[in-house]
């Protein structure tokens, strides 16, 4: 996913996730609070899930037999 997607979808996400919070709770400084820690928690989240596919890739890596190797 290029980074331009990601940042699309990570705004609209909190957006709407702003939206909901004031429509229910009515105030905007616990709505900026929440929308700030949901979007910390959002790339708290992505961060692990790419750490997650770099350790997998380079255990993939390692476990290749050298016979399979070709120089």
């Amino acid at each position: 996913m290029s980074f331009l997607f990601f940042l699309r979808g990570l705004i609209i996400l909190l957006l709407a996730f702003a939206i909901s919070i004031y429509l229910l709770t009515g105030t905007l400084w616990g709505t900026f609070v929440q929308t700030l820690i949901g979007g910390i928690l959002i790339q708290i989240g992505y961060f692990v899930a790419v750490m997650l596919l770099v350790w997998r890739s380079v255990s993939k890596q390692s476990v290749t037999p050298k016979s399979h190797i070709t120089l």
